[in-house]
């Protein structure tokens, strides 16, 4: 859980820096929801394009003012409630038609477009009515010159505004101005003071708080609420016919080829006066999408409740049911974000929250496929040579069937010894001795794993193995005496082949002990402690005394299936009265009915 819990503090410290690649994630994300709304055809707003067939019939840009006096005047018969004009007229005309221009203004609303610049020479800039509430200036987006139109046409038309847009760190434009300041002076965008004219508002109003500029007003219309430095994210969603059309604002501008650049969007490359006229749609119809004040919180919690969900679930479900946990509250953040948009046009995230989630729960499954690895590999390294490899494979696949911290628990225990293994050593040659110990051992082995048993440990030429434990056995006494037969019979097969035969006497005993990893700190082994183990080596030491090969406890007697033979009591070390023993009557011994 530390890796999880440590993902989870560095990608919430992520979000409060927000570097640009994470912002970025963010406002493509906002891209898809502004792009979501269905696109509606504006009844308000069509454009004039002046592209090459324009320019081919009415020659070079700039055209003579003389030209778009013509043009006003066509304009105003076909029906055009207002003309707006995307274009700049900063100089006087060379042909002298500016008065004609003019004039052409007073029979139809104009506005022109102004632009701010880092002229520190351009400072003045035409008379504006604006009322202010609260520090504004301080958190308005700041330039350094304006570039007016020339005095005459400023002063013909209804209204004038600037052009500028704020690209995001990816370069894309989403969000507008509505104020530009220009030393002591606010300017307005050209959308809102097209708002501003054609209601008839003398000014406009900006009210300003601690954490910056709140909103703007044109008495008319309601507030239009804005974040800190003024701008307005703009809705994307209205289409605008290419041709002028009547009792529509027309917005003019210049989209030949190479005059005017493209600005990108969320909805693609636009031309300026594309953008305006979305701006404008936008503050009239009152659909501007809100970042909320309380987004960044909001998410923050987001991210920490999902984050804490996701670590959850890689704690207590498999790993298979992680990514369906995971996704599903992907896709109910997504939803909710959706629906949050489409029906209050609020902007919250949902990408970052998802994103920062599936880190947090792929780090939670990472880790918990690292532990298990360690885990199987340490049961592996521990069992592999104790059990039968399906057992170990068992263990792997259900770590919860063992239990390493040790616990008391009802087994059988087997103990065997080669006998006369001293004098036969003296006998024979090293390597002799030691091929006739593995293979007495290697037939032991194999009996005892393939009844589920645990070889538990050599001792010498001895041998202990356990049965229920660490996985359980049903009938685990039944098969430790099976085992004890199979032994027998097997090593009497194998002393065919040995150059001297053989015995090996059997001790088997049940009850409870204590079972679990055993030693050191850096040095332990998985054994079992108890009376009945105790007992258990006893009875094959005594298997020479009482002239048997196998010796069976009383526990074990009680629950085995095979007819056993009493024996008379004996006494062991460390037992204060006899205990009661069994044995076979034949090698292979019939079982019970």
């Amino acid at each position: 859980m530390k890796w999880t819990l440590s993902a989870l503090v560095a990608v919430l410290v992520l979000r409060v820096w927000d570097p640009w690649p994470i912002e970025t994630i963010r406002l493509k994300y906002f891209d898809a929801l502004l792009t979501s709304k269905e696109s509606v055809e504006s009844q308000t707003i069509s454009l004039y394009n002046i592209d090459e067939g324009e320019l081919a019939r009415g020659g070079q840009w700039p055209w003579p003012r003389q030209q778009l006096a013509e043009l006003n005047r066509s304009l105003l018969n076909s029906g055009a409630a207002a003309v707006v004009y995307s274009v700049l007229f900063p100089e006087e005309d060379r042909f002298g038609g500016d008065a004609e221009f003019a004039e052409s203004m007073v029979a139809i609303p104009i506005f022109l477009s102004a632009v701010a610049t880092a002229d520190t020479n351009r400072q003045d800039g035409w008379q504006i009515g604006v009322a202010t509430l609260g520090d504004v200036l301080a958190n308005a987006i700041s330039y350094s010159g304006i570039l007016p139109n020339v005095a005459i046409l400023q002063e013909s038309a209804v209204g004038t505004g600037v052009v500028n847009t704020a690209s995001e760190v990816d370069g894309l434009v989403r969000r507008v101005p509505m104020v530009i300041r220009v030393g002591e002076s606010l300017y307005p965008a050209l959308g809102l003071d097209v708002l501003r004219g054609l209601a008839g508002d003398p000014s406009y109003q900006v009210r300003g708080g601690e954490n910056g500029i709140q909103a703007v007003r044109v008495p008319s219309f309601e507030t239009i609420n804005t974040d800190a430095a003024g701008r307005v994210w703009v809705d994307w969603s209205t289409e605008f016919s290419q041709e002028p059309l009547a009792e529509t604002i027309v917005f003019v501008g210049v989209t030949a080829a190479g005059i005017t650049p493209l600005v990108p969007t969320p909805r693609g490359l636009m031309y300026p006066h594309q953008i305006q006229a979305n701006l404008f749609e936008t503050l009239l119809n009152g659909t501007a999408p809100v970042r909320p004040d309380w987004s960044l919180a909001a998410e923050m919690v987001l991210i920490l409740g999902l984050g804490i969900l996701a670590i959850a679930l890689t704690q207590f479900l498999r790993v298979m049911w992680v990514p369906v946990g995971l996704g599903s509250m992907g896709i109910l953040t997504v939803g909710a974000s959706v629906w949050a948009f489409l029906r209050f046009g609020m902007l919250l995230d949902a990408a970052l929250p998802v994103f920062f989630t599936a880190i947090v729960g792929g780090t939670g499954v990472a880790q918990r496929m690292i532990i298990e690895y360690q885990q199987k590999l340490q049961i592996k390294r521990q069992f592999e040579h104790y059990l039968d490899p399906r057992q170990v494979q068992r263990l792997q696949n259900n770590p919860k069937l063992l239990k390493l911290g040790g616990e008391t628990k009802v087994c059988t225990f087997l103990f065997t010894d080669l006998r006369g293994f001293t004098s036969m050593s003296e006998r024979l040659s090293p390597q002799e001795v030691t091929e006739i110990m593995n293979a007495t051992l290697t037939v032991q082995v194999e009996e005892i794993q393939r009844a589920g048993g645990m070889v538990d440990k050599f001792i010498g030429d001895a041998a202990m193995a356990i049965f229920n434990c660490p996985l359980d056995l049903d009938e685990h006494e039944n098969r430790a005496v099976e085992v004890a037969v199979r032994i027998q019979q097997r090593i009497k097969e194998l002393n065919e082949t040995l150059p001297v035969e053989v015995a090996i006497g059997v001790g088997v005993n049940s009850g409870p002990a204590v079972v679990g990893n055993m030693g050191s700190d850096t040095r332990f082994d998985f054994s079992a402690i108890g009376n009945a183990v105790n007992e258990a080596a006893r009875y094959e030491s005594a298997t020479k005394e009482v002239g048997v090969d196998i010796l069976i406890g009383q526990t074990t007697a009680e629950k085995c299936k095979y007819v056993l033979k009493s024996l008379p009591p004996i006494q062991v070390k460390g037992k204060e009265k006899p205990l009661q023993i069994y044995t076979l009557d034949q090698l292979v011994a019939d079982k019970r009915g």
